[in-house]
């Protein structure tokens, strides 16, 4: 594998590690001289719609959520059999090597990571979708102290008004909310939960429930309440243990209702000032109906039976979801791969309905058009007769040939296919006979493409030079409509200036008075103001790292001594405190110990 090139653009050159449905290799990217994470599925899940339709749904369900804490996915595709995601490379390793290596963390370093995956999961959460795994092998920590969150490959989207059902167990047992252990629905409190869970692994150096057998662990997420961090380590902070066990509640209502909330509390925690959490537990009730049975005062067997019970009821219960579904009347059949029709018929012989019918635009022309490519719910679900089942039907839209039409013919035709978004470009023209027409068309003729295709035209106006207005200083607001005035087409473009006023336009490009066609792209560079960063948590770096950190952000340490034997040489305290944006070229104060 290593040396193979996808896409005549992706050149393995180094196996990164394996997972359970795909290798990871370090790859150079040879269009653009860099090096990304290629993902590869593995050969025996490429012959699966199924394993396919999961890896397709992690690479478009990741590729939406750009943010500084997410890693980035650039591009996916195939090469034959072999299916691929293209990732953003980063330096570093994941937390649970981090914790595997060094033990568990300090109070304040675990509080900062674990804020740092809250705003990437509010972030995610904002775009209607749930992670449903996280956990120490999914968090992953840059060489620099960057907080990344990776792997959405089971993550699912919601409907608008909440997400979506699965009918089956997802997730690793140890970090799974007890609602994702019984099958039931999940939201985003089903990732504070499992956040909950690494937090209280980074302070104690163990997971609140562990077992070798799956199914007991997940009988006690849903019925056991967690050792509280205090009792395996005194030092623990209350306020952070308050914050552990918030968002460890059995029932979902009685955690942090958002990300954005365990993330105030946390930084609450790291300024020393209180939090609003409070331990709800013990005893709060889990979202499941498991009957409860109260043994008899003097008789140690009756606690032995009463527990008994319960485990085999909610094991019934949990074995039942996990590998059968028994207890509803109908069970929802496979139905992809069948026709819209096809898949109606199924689902009518057995009682069910066919409800809402979803479009999916393929990319590959290897793949058939006009079949099932997924389900919700999943096969294998129980429903009740008379209930739905929602299906995506692979559809084909190819790019029409519109180039020598005019304008107005080629827009039409666009239309006519389902092309919704139209972008034209014009370009002056010394032919008169090119003036209006189609000159040239992205995507080119032929190409799959789907109704959200951007589709761009270039169109041949007359050639006539006019003189572009000094813009430069003006407001945005100004500078745009003084260019569109004079018919010019503008971009814009924002860069961080401590000399230009925020919102001004700092050049643009041509320049001032330079005369060319009319219609041109004039782009301004618009100012945002001093450039902003954020302080980076340097107690316990040495003065040497602590000052190259900062200079490298563009910050200016300033270092000052205190008497600390047990600390020599290493920063003690910082101000401002790490996680405070400032601007560039501010001052940070840092106090190294030194001997007497």
């Amino acid at each position: 594998m290593l040396g193979r090139v996808f896409s005549q653009r992706y050149r393995l050159k180094e196996k990164l590690g394996s997972g359970g449905m795909a290798d990871v290799y370090l790859a150079d990217d040879l269009l653009l001289g860099r090096e990304v994470a290629v993902k590869v599925l593995h050969p025996q899940y490429a012959a699966d719609p199924a394993y396919i339709q999961r890896f397709r749904h992690e690479a478009q369900a990741a590729a939406n959520l750009n943010h500084p804490n997410i890693v980035n996915i650039y591009d996916w595709g195939n090469e034959g059999d072999l299916y691929y995601i293209v990732m953003e490379y980063v330096e570093g390793r994941d937390l649970k090597e981090v914790l595997r290596h060094e033990g568990r963390l300090l109070p304040e370093r675990a509080a900062e990571i674990t804020a740092e995956v809250c705003a990437a999961l509010q972030f995610a959460h904002r775009h209607n979708l749930v992670h449903r795994d996280i956990k120490p092998h999914n968090i992953f920590l840059t060489s620099i102290g960057q907080v990344k969150v990776m792997d959405f490959g089971i993550a699912r989207e919601g409907n608008g008004s909440g997400f979506t059902q699965t009918g089956m167990v997802m997730g690793t047992p140890q970090y799974i909310s007890p609602e994702q252990a019984q099958g039931l629905p999940v939201d985003g409190r089903s990732d504070i939960y499992s956040l909950g869970v690494v937090l209280y692994e980074m302070l104690t150096g163990k997971v609140p429930f562990d077992d070798p057998n799956p199914v007991t662990v997940a009988y006690r997420q849903v019925r056991e309440d967690p050792i509280p961090p205090s009792v395996i380590d005194p030092e623990i902070p209350p306020a952070l243990e308050a914050v552990v066990m918030k968002a460890m509640a059995k029932n979902p209502a009685n955690r942090y209702q958002t990300a954005q909330e365990m993330k105030a509390d946390l930084l609450r925690f790291l300024e020393g000032m209180p939090v609003t959490a409070t331990p709800v537990l013990p005893g709060t009730a889990a979202p499941a109906a498991v009957p409860t049975v109260e043994p008899r005062k003097g008789r140690p067997w009756g606690w032995i039976a009463a527990g008994a019970a319960v485990f085999l009821v909610v094991l019934g219960v949990i074995l039942a979801l996990v590998f059968t579904g028994r207890g509803a009347k109908v069970e929802v059949p496979n139905l992809q791969g069948m026709t819209e029709e096809q898949a109606r018929q199924t689902l009518e012989s057995l009682g069910l309905k066919l409800g809402e019918v979803e479009d999916y635009y393929i990319e590959d022309p290897s793949e058939k058009v006009g079949v099932v490519v997924s389900q919700d719910p999943e096969w294998g679900t129980l429903l009740r007769k008379g209930e739905k089942v929602n299906v995506t039907i692979s559809r084909e839209m190819k790019m029409p040939k519109v180039t020598g039409m005019t304008r107005e013919a080629a827009e039409e035709k666009l239309h006519e296919t389902g092309v919704t978004v139209i972008e034209i470009v014009n370009k002056p023209v010394e032919d008169e006979d090119d003036v209006g027409k189609v000159l040239s068309q992205d995507p080119p003729a032929g190409k799959l493409i789907n109704p959200r295709t951007n589709v761009r035209l270039e169109v041949g106006v007359e050639l006539k030079k006019v003189a572009v207005p000094n813009v430069v200083g003006m407001l945005r607001e100004d500078a745009e409509r003084t260019l569109k005035n004079a018919g010019f087409q503008v971009t814009v473009s924002e860069e961080a200036s401590s000399e230009v006023e925020a919102g001004r336009v700092i050049r643009q490009s041509p320049l001032a008075n330079q005369r060319v066609a009319e219609g041109s792209t004039v782009t301004i560079v618009v100012s945002t103001g001093p450039a902003k960063v954020t302080v980076p948590y340097l107690v316990g770096k040495t003065q040497e790292e602590a000052e190259n950190i900062l200079n490298g952000l563009h910050l200016v340490p300033h270092v000052s001594y205190v008497i600390d034997p047990v600390h020599v040489g290493k920063v003690v305290s910082q101000d401002p405190a790490s996680g405070t944006e400032v601007e560039q070229g501010s001052m940070v104060e840092i106090v190294v110990g030194k001997l007497p």
